[in-house]
């Protein structure tokens, strides 16, 4: 798979972007704030149709424009597939921008339009960010988010999975609330219970199967970007009793072990007002050595553990959809040494494609820039430069 042109309009600090990017390897160097991580999302916006940063989808729309009657910004891309061509739009359009309101999304393939749940996955890709240390030491939620991404783009029956159990899920709780108040009866349970145990089960049969998968990539990657650093993935099910081999049981297993959790725990479910079991309290551990890299691994050792677990996902998408992801690497090689940085370059030589920032000019060897499309990012703005100005740049910095 392999991006051919990216288009965008007043997305973020873009007002207008036309670019070619048919080249195995496109390298954006320039300050901070400049449109670098922008652009990025912007691919990644395409795959997930998700923002990344973005609390709300109107944060996506350029701000000079939020005080029109119907801002709007788009993100349009050609891509290359092993299944031929393939043109992708998404558009983000705010009312009542200024007050504060949501956005609508809407996109089309191949000039078609379809509803989102149609729509991800067309184009798959890994982004890795500054924000993924924070998967390493930060909430359960962060966690559970890049293994539900990773599915999403390449299992159509799990990509509409989380957001059914989460509407399910409130609903639970909301009655769970009331049974504890004396409003309804635990009787009437039964079938929000249900619900949750179909959905609940396939959430926690799919990603314990990817995980074993992306644990043994991740290893790999791992001891190839630092000899001698063991990288283990352990995924957490937030269940009292569960199976012993989560990705080993059938879903129909899952539903029942799950469902029995349930009745057991109804007690202080109805006590706290809320579901204390199921996918949406799971967890993951990532061990470097035996020991939580959360706590004892350096910060570029929680990067290359981040990047180890970027590169399995990318592995991961290419197994099960037959194609290489677009690879997106944000900044990856600081707070980085020379030979770390060496060892991230080689790790991702060979892949399908490969969009990659970075703040200076000098942390990429003129053997990488000369086979790589350079660019040069000023605030929203983005200039081809040659081989040879790559190099001068390089040199001057």
């Amino acid at each position: 798979m392999r991006l051919r042109r990216l288009q965008l309009f007043d997305y973020r600090n873009f007002e207008r972007l036309d670019i070619e990017l048919g080249s195995k390897v496109a390298l954006f160097v320039g300050d901070n704030a400049q449109g670098k991580t922008n652009l990025l999302e912007a691919v990644y916006l395409l795959a997930t149709l998700r923002g990344v940063r973005a609390e709300t989808d109107v944060q996506l729309i350029r701000r000079e424009l939020l005080s029109d009657v119907l801002p709007a910004a788009r993100v349009v891309a050609e891509v290359e597939t092993l299944a031929g061509a393939l043109k992708l739009e998404v558009a983000v359009v705010a009312r009542d921008a200024g007050r504060g309101a949501n956005a609508t999304k809407t996109v089309k393939v191949n000039g078609a339009p379809k509803r989102l749940s149609d729509a991800v996955g067309r184009l798959t890709a890994v982004l890795f960010s500054a924000d993924d240390l924070l998967m390493i030491e930060g909430s359960p939620s962060l966690r559970r988010r890049y293994i539900d991404l990773t599915l999403m783009q390449v299992d159509q029956q799990y990509s509409s999975a989380p957001s059914r159990y989460e509407r399910v899920l409130v609903q639970r709780n909301h009655l769970l609330k009331r049974v504890r108040e004396g409003e309804a009866q635990a009787e009437e349970l039964g079938f929000w219970t249900d619900e949750l145990t179909k959905d609940g089960a396939l959430i926690v049969q799919r990603r314990a199967a990817a995980l074993v998968e992306i644990g043994g990539l991740a290893a790999d990657y791992q001891r190839a970007l630092a000899e001698g650093e063991n990288l283990g993935v352990c995924y957490q099910p937030r269940i009292d009793s569960p199976p012993s081999d989560p990705a080993l049981a059938s879903e129909d297993e899952m539903a029942e072990c799950l469902a029995a959790n349930l009745t057991s725990g109804l007690s202080r479910d109805i006590a706290a007002g809320m579901t204390l079991q199921g996918p949406h309290r799971d967890d993951m551990l990532f061990a470097l050595n035996d020991l939580p890299a959360a706590g004892y691994a350096s910060r570029a050792q929680q990067r290359s553990v981040a990047l180890s677990l970027r590169l399995a996902e990318a592995e991961l998408l290419r197994r099960r959809r037959g194609e290489a992801p677009v690879l997106l690497l944000d900044d990856v090689l600081s707070e980085m040494d020379a030979s770390r940085r060496h060892a991230v370059l080689s790790a991702v030589r060979d892949v399908e494609q490969l969009l990659i920032t970075g703040s200076d000019w000098d942390r990429f060897p003129a053997g990488f820039t000369s086979g790589a499309s350079c660019f040069s990012v000023i605030d929203g703005e983005v200039q081809p430069i040659t081989a040879v100005q790559a190099a001068a740049r390089t040199a001057d910095s």
